[in-house]
């Protein structure tokens, strides 16, 4: 067998079916898996990257404001005649 052959089959082709508990099971295993290889970050990379997401997002508060008034004031402009 090649390695081609020798990979994981799915149930319906390796001729067994899975019952929805063992699917769930299976499921809630693979992510248990998956988060044993979860790299977290540092206390102060975590710092660092709530501070930018912060700035930015006062950055672009600030620029929807700006471009709201001058919407605003063109349009009051418009609207007055």
């Amino acid at each position: 067998m090649n390695m081609a052959e020798t990979a994981i089959q799915s149930p319906a082709i390796a001729g067994e079916k899975k019952g929805f508990k063992d699917k769930t099971i299976g499921f809630f295993n693979d992510v248990a898996r998956e988060m044993r290889k979860v790299s977290w970050p540092k206390r102060d990379e975590l710092q660092d990257a709530t501070i930018i997401v912060l700035v930015v997002c006062l950055v672009l508060a600030a620029f929807v404001f700006g471009v709201d008034k001058i919407f605003e004031t063109i349009l009051r402009f418009i609207y007055r005649f």
